[in-house]
C-alpha cells in the first residue's frame, strides 16, 4: 500500500510541474526511483525517548549525536525528552556533563527511557562553591581550582596540606620547620591583613572549621620544643573526595568575613550504591635531612676558648653534627569500606598515623575513625545526611627553630677537636642530691642564649600535647517540588587538648627557675558549633527552539538562607618550681606561692544572613549576584556593628555564542566584583565588652584609649579571567588577573603620657595586591591501537603577586588632643610605599677614603654604620610555579611533580653564629686563603666573621629554589591474575624531595619558621627540612 500511493503522490507532483513535458506521464513513472525510494522509508526509524538520572529525574540539555553521522544529533527538552529521524544500524551517543555516556544501536521504533548514571571521574565539569553548593563549571565568574583526593594520598604527608604546594596557581604554600605534622602558612593571593589574620579558611563539606594552631612564632628568644601542628591535619587524607580552592574574594564572597584570605574547601568521601567494598592502605617513609649548613671539621680551638678559631687540626675531627640526627620514619594505615543500595549508603574508615622526626624524641600519632550514613526517605523526596568522627593526636618535642630548648644551637657550635662522644652521656648522677643532673662542660652562654647539652635538651626538656577531637556533622533536605527545596545543617566540632611542659632539674635557670625542676599542665578545649538553613531554588523558564527542539530560555539557581556560627575556647593552667621532690612532675608539688595558675576564656559569634543568586540565558551566558551581612560579635555595640558584602559576576561561553576555529573546543570569559572583609582581630574592645586583667591580685587597668568607632577590615576585589580547551580537549587554560586593595587596617597609635594612656586605635590603610594565576595542562593518549595505551598529561601552574601597602595613617585625629596623626611606618619593614614583605635592615661595614675597613680603636673588630636603614628585599617570591607530569603505560605510572620559587630574599642567623664560631665551611675557606678579601683588600677571618655577626645585611640570600618535590612510580595489578581474590592491588615508589636543582640560600626557603602571621622570621637554627623515600601498597576488596 505505501508503495502503491508513493507512485500516486510522485507522479502526482510530476504531473504538476513546469517541466512535466520532459517527465514520463502518471503511468510511466521510474518504478526504479520511487522502488529505491520506499526502501529508505523502510529503512528509516523514529529514534525516541526520555533520558532521566539516576533518581528518575529528566536531564535537559544532553546531546544525542549519531556517531558514524556527525552532522546529525538534537539535545534533549525541557521534558528530557528527544526525537530523530535515523536509519537501522546507526549508532547513537547520549552524554551529558558529570554523567556516564552511552552508546546504543538504533534498532526498534520503540520509545525508549534512558537512564545516566553519574560518573566521578566526570564530573570535573561540576564544581563545589560555597556553602558546599554545586555548580555548572561554566557558568562560574571566578577562579576555582579542583585536587582529586587521589592527589593527596599518593605521597603521604601528616598534614595532608602540604600536598598541594605546586598544584594550585595563586597559593603560596609553606611547610612549617618541627618536621610531620606542624602547621602550614597558606596565603592566597598575597597578604592583606597587617594586624589580623591572613591564613586561609578551611571549608569541610560546606560547613567552615576553626583551624587552631600550636605552632610557635620561630621567635629567636622562644623556647621551640613547644611547637606543634594545626585542627586542619587531624583530618584523614584517605576520606577526602576532593578539594576545591577558592582563591579570591569573589569564590567565597558567601562565607563574609571568614573568607576574606580565600578559602579551601574539603568534600569528603560518602558510601555508594552497590555491593560492599573495600580499600586497605599501608605505607612506610624514612626521611633524612635535605638542605643543611655546610660545616668544617679541620679546624680546631684554643684552650680555653670555645670558639673554634684555633689552628689547623693535625687530622679532621670525625664530629658531624648530622650525625645527631636521626632517620625519621611514617607510619600510615588506613582502611575504609562503602556499602549501600538506591536508598541508603554508608561509609566508614579508620586510619593510623605514627612518625618519629629527625630530632631524638620528636614524634607524632594520630588515629581516625570516621563513620557517615545517607539516605532517602518519602519517595526520595527527603534526603538526609550524618557523620560522625573521632580524633587522637599527639606529639612530642616538635622542634621548629629559636635559642632556648633547641639542641641544633649546641650541637652546630660544639667547640671542633673536642670528644663529642663524652657529652652523648648527658646526665651524671649526683649522690648529694640522690639524683642525675645535666653533663655539660661547656658552661656559659652563646651570644644572650643559655648553652645546654644537647642530648638533654631532647632527652630532659619534655614538651608533650595529647589531643581527643569529636567532630559531629547532619544535614537534612527536602524536595519541596521539582525545582525547590529546603535544607538545614549542623556541625558540633570539640577539641580537648592538654599540653604539659616537664623540665627536669639542672635544665638551665632561663627556663627552668630553681633547682628541682618545673612543671606546667594546660587543659583547653575548643569548642565549634555551625548551623545553617537555606532554600534553595532550581528552575528553567521560558522556552525557545533549537534544531526542532524546545529548550529552556533561562535557568534561575537561587539561594537564600541564615548560618550562626561560634567559637569558644576555654583552658586552665598550672605550673611553676617544683618544691619538695626534684622530677616529680605534679601539681601538688609546686611551690604553693609562686604557681604560674590561670585560666583562659576567648568567645566570638557570628550571625549571618546570605543571597545568591545565577541566571543563565541559553546555557552560555550567566549573571551571578550574591549578598551577605554578618553579625560579628567582635564588632557588638560598635557603630557599625554589622557589615554587607556584595559581590556581582559575569561569565559567558563564546565557544557557544559565536563560531569558532575548529581547534577551540571551549572558551569562556568571565569577570567579578566583590567586597568582602573581617572584623578586628581583638575581643574585648567595644564598649560593654572591654575587660580587664587581674595581675598579682589587682585588676590592671588598660591603657589604650577606648575607641567605639570599630569597624571591619573590608578588602574590594575585581578580578577577570578566561578558561579555554581546544585541539579535542586536549589543551587547556585557565588564566586571571585580579586585584583587591583591603582597607580600615586596625593600628595602634602612641599617645602622651600626660593623656592617661598609652596609645589609641585607627582604622585607616590601604593594602593592595595584584596578580596573574595560570594554569595550562595538556592530556593526550598515543598507542590506541595497542593493548595497553600511553596516557600523558603534563601541568603547569603559575603565581604572580604584587603586594604594596599604599597608605598607613594620613590625617586621622588624635582623640585627646585633636592634633592630626600620620604614620608612614608602622616598623622598619611595615612603611608606605612598601610591601608586607619587606626586609629592611641596618649595620654595614664602614669604609675610609681608601674603600678600607675601619678598626675600632682597641682592634677586636671593624666599625659598624648603624644609623642608617637599608632595604634588602623582599621576603615573597617574585613569582611560582610547578609542573605536574603524569604517564601510564598499561598497568604502570609515573608522576612527577617539580616546584620552583623565582625570587625573594631570605636571611639567616644560623649561618651568622656558623661563621662567628668558626665552625662553617665558609669560614675555613677564608683561614686557607689567608683571610676574607672586601674590596680588593684582605682581612683576618675572625675578626671579620666576629664583626658582621648578627649583621643581617651580610647574611641575606636569594630564595630562589628549583627541586624535585614529587616523583610517584606505581604497579596495579588486576585482580584476574589474583583468582579475583581482590579487585586489583597497586604497589607504588615515592619520594619528596629527591633533588635540590638549585638553592643558594644556607637553609630551605620554602620551610617557614613562623606560620602564624604573615611577617617573615629570619632561620635560627632551624630544624632541617625533609628529603624521603617510601613504598606504599593499596588493596581493592
Amino acid at each position: 500500500m505505501k508503495t502503491v500511493f508513493g507512485k500516486v503522490l510522485l507522479c502526482t507532483v510530476f504531473s504538476i510541474s513546469p517541466f512535466s513535458t520532459h517527465l514520463l506521464c502518471a503511468s510511466e513513472c521510474n518504478e526504479k526511483s520511487v522502488t529505491a525510494l520506499a526502501n529508505v522509508q523502510e529503512q528509516s526509524i523514529q529514534f525516541a525517548g526520555t533520558v532521566v538520572n539516576e533518581h528518575g529525574e529528566p536531564l535537559v540539555g544532553v546531546s544525542v549525536r549519531v556517531t558514524n553521522r556527525p552532522s546529525v544529533g538534537t539535545i534533549t527538552g525541557l521534558d528530557g525528552e528527544f526525537s530523530l529521524r535515523l536509519e537501522k544500524g546507526d549508532t547513537v551517543e547520549l552524554s551529558y556533563v558529570g554523567y556516564v555516556s552511552q552508546v546504543m544501536t538504533v534498532k526498534t521504533e520503540k520509545h525508549l527511557k534512558i537512564t545516566l548514571k553519574e560518573d566521578s571521574q566526570l564530573l570535573d565539569d561540576v564544581v563545589v562553591t560555597a556553602l558546599g553548593i554545586k555548580r555548572d563549571e561554566k557558568a562560574l565568574s571566578y577562579n576555582v581550582q579542583r585536587i582529586k583526593g587521589e592527589q593527596l594520598i599518593q605521597v603521604k604527608d601528616a598534614n595532608f596540606v602540604n600536598s598541594l604546594t605546586g598544584k594550585i596557581a595563586g597559593v603560596n604554600i609553606q611547610s612549617g620547620a618541627a618536621g610531620a605534622g606542624s602547621a602550614t602558612k597558606v596565603i592566597m593571593r598575597g597578604s592583606k591583613s597587617i594586624s589580623g589574620s591572613n591564613n586561609v579558611l578551611y571549608v569541610v563539606d560546606g560547613m567552615p572549621v576553626g583551624n587552631k594552631t600550636k605552632a610557635t612564632s620561630g621567635d629567636a628568644f622562644e623556647a621551640t620544643g613547644g611547637g606543634g601542628g594545626e585542627g586542619i591535619s587531624d583530618f584523614n587524607p584517605e576520606d577526602i573526595e576532593s578539594i576545591s580552592a577558592l582563591t579570591g574574594p569573589s569564590a567565597a564572597a558567601l562565607y563574609g568575613a571568614a573568607a576574606a584570605n580565600g578559602v579551601i574547601l574539603i568534600t569528603t568521601k560518602k558510601g555508594k550504591e552497590g555491593k560492599f567494598s573495600m580499600t586497605l592502605s599501608s605505607s612506610a617513609e624514612i626521611s633524612r635531612p635535605f638542605v643543611t649548613p655546610r660545616f668544617q671539621n679541620r679546624y680546631g680551638h684554643a684552650e680555653g676558648d670555645e670558639r673554634s678559631w684555633g689552628n689547623l687540626l693535625d687530622k679532621p675531627t670525625d664530629f658531624s653534627p648530622l650525625d645527631f640526627f636521626k632517620t625519621g620514619t611514617l607510619f600510615t594505615t588506613a582502611a575504609t569500606a562503602s556499602m549501600g543500595n538506591a536508598r541508603n549508603q554508608t561509609y566508614v574508615s579508620f586510619a593510623s598515623t605514627n612518625s618519629k622526626g629527625i630530632v631524638p624524641t620528636s614524634g607524632v600519632y594520630k588515629y581516625n575513625f570516621t563513620g557517615r550514613n545517607t539516605a532517602n526517605f518519602l519517595d526520595d523526596k527527603l534526603h538526609w545526611d550524618m557523620s560522625a568522627s573521632f580524633v587522637i593526636q599527639g606529639h612530642q618535642n616538635m622542634f621548629s627553630q629559636g635559642g632556648y630548648g633547641n639542641p641544633l644551637l649546641p650541637l652546630y657550635l660544639f667547640p671542633r677537636g673536642d670528644n663529642f662522644e663524652d657529652i652523648k652521656v648527658f646526665e651524671h648522677y649526683n649522690p648529694i642530691r640522690n639524683i642525675s643532673e645535666q653533663y655539660w662542660p661547656y658552661g656559659g652562654k652563646i651570644g644572650n642564649i643559655t648553652s645546654e647539652n644537647p642530648y638533654w635538651i631532647v632527652n630532659r626538656e619534655l614538651y608533650q600535647s595529647h589531643r581527643k577531637r569529636y567532630m559531629f556533622f547532619t544535614s537534612l533536605a527536602y524536595d519541596v517540588t521539582s525545582w525547590l527545596n529546603i535544607a538545614g545543617r549542623c556541625r558540633i566540632d570539640n577539641t580537648y587538648s592538654k599540653d604539659t611542659k616537664k623540665l627536669y632539674a639542672s635544665t638551665t635557670e632561663t627556663l627552668s627557675q630553681g633547682t628541682k625542676g618545673t612543671y606546667g599542665n594546660n587543659q583547653e578545649e575548643f569548642r565549634q558549633t555551625y548551623a545553617d538553613v537555606m532554600v534553595n531554588v532550581n528552575k528553567s523558564f521560558g522556552s525557545y527552539f533549537q534544531d526542532g527542539t524546545e529548550l529552556p530560555l533561562f535557568h534561575l539557581t537561587a539561594n537564600v538562607g541564615a548560618s550562626y556560627e561560634d567559637y569558644l575556647t576555654t583552658g586552665v593552667s598550672v605550673g611553676g618550681r617544683l618544691n619538695l621532690i626534684p622530677n616529680l612532675f605534679s601539681a601538688p608539688n609546686l611551690v604553693t606561692n609562686q604557681q604560674g595558675a590561670g585560666e583562659s576564656y576567648q568567645h566570638t559569634r557570628n550571625i549571618a544572613a546570605f543571597a545568591s543568586m545565577e541566571l543563565g540565558f541559553k546555557n552560555y551566558l550567566y549573571l551571578t549576584l550574591t549578598g551577605r551581612n554578618d553579625w560579628p560579635s567582635q564588632l557588638v555595640n560598635s557603630r557599625e556593628p554589622s557589615v554587607f558584602y556584595p559581590s556581582v559576576g559575569l561569565s559567558g561561553v563564546l565557544s557557544q555564542m559565536l563560531r569558532m576555529p575548529s581547534f577551540i573546543d571551549y572558551l569562556k570569559l568571565r569577570g567579578s566584583y566583590t567586597e568582602v572583609g573581617s572584623p578586628i582581630s581583638f575581643t574585648g574592645l567595644t564598649p560593654g565588652t572591654v575587660t580587664y586583667k587581674i595581675e598579682g591580685g589587682t585588676l590592671k587597668p588598660i591603657s589604650i584609649y577606648p575607641f567605639p568607632d570599630f569597624k571591619a577590615e573590608r578588602t574590594k576585589s575585581f578580578e577577570v579571567g578566561l578558561n579555554f580547551k581546544g585541539f579535542g580537549n586536549r589543551l587547556h587554560l585557565d588564566a586571571t588577573f585580579y586585584h583587591s586593595n583591603t582597607y580600615n587596617q586596625t593600628f595602634l597609635a602612641d599617645l602622651p603620657e600626660t593623656s592617661g594612656y598609652t596609645g589609641f586605635y585607627v582604622q585607616t590603610g590601604n593594602v593592595r595586591n595584584r596578580g596573574v594565576e595560570l594554569s595550562l595542562g595538556y592530556e593526550d593518549q598515543f598507542l590506541k591501537q595497542k593493548k595497553n595505551k600511553l596516557s600523558v598529561s603534563s601541568y603547569v601552574t603559575f603565581t604572580k603577586n604584587e603586594n604594596k601597602i599604599l597608605n598607613l595613617v594620613d590625617k586621622y585625629e588624635n582623640p585627646v588632643t585633636g592634633e592630626p596623626v600620620a604614620l608612614d611606618k608602622l616598623s622598619n619593614n611595615i612603611r608606605k610605599n612598601g610591601s608586607m614583605g619587606d626586609i629592611v635592615v641596618k649595620g654595614v661595614l664602614k669604609r675610609d677614603e681608601n674603600n678600607r675597613l675601619i678598626p675600632t680603636k682597641d682592634g677586636s673588630r671593624f666599625e659598624i654604620d648603624d644609623k642608617q636603614r637599608i632595604l634588602m628585599g623582599n621576603s615573597d617570591p617574585d613569582f611560582t610555579m610547578g609542573w605536574r607530569n603524569d604517564f601510564r603505560y598499561g598497568p604502570v605510572s609515573l608522576g612527577a611533580l617539580i616546584y620552583a620559587r623565582f625570587g625573594g630574599i631570605v636571611q639567616s642567623a644560623t649561618q651568622s653564629y656558623l661563621n662567628a664560631y668558626g665552625v662553617s665551611e665558609e669560614s675555613a675557606q677564608a683561614r686557607d686563603r689567608g683571610g676574607v678579601e672586601v674590596g680588593g683588600h684582605m682581612y683576618d677571618a675572625r675578626m671579620y666573621y666576629e664583626t658582621i655577626h648578627e649583621q643581617m645585611a651580610y647574611y641575606t640570600y636569594d630564595a630562589t629554589n628549583i627541586r624535585l618535590q614529587e616523583l610517584v612510580l606505581s604497579y596495579h595489578l588486576d585482580g584476574k591474575y589474583l583468582k579475583n581474590w581482590v579487585k586489583g592491588v597497586t604497589f607504588s615508589l615515592f619520594g619528596k624531595n629527591l633533588i635540590m636543582f638549585y638553592n643558594r640560600a644556607p637553609y630551605d626557603p620554602e620551610i617557614a619558621a613562623n606560620t602564624k602571621s604573615f611577617r617573615y622570621t629570619s632561620e635560627f637554627f632551624m630544624v632541617p627540612s625533609l628529603r624521603s623515600v617510601g613504598a606504599s601498597i593499596k588493596i581493592n576488596l
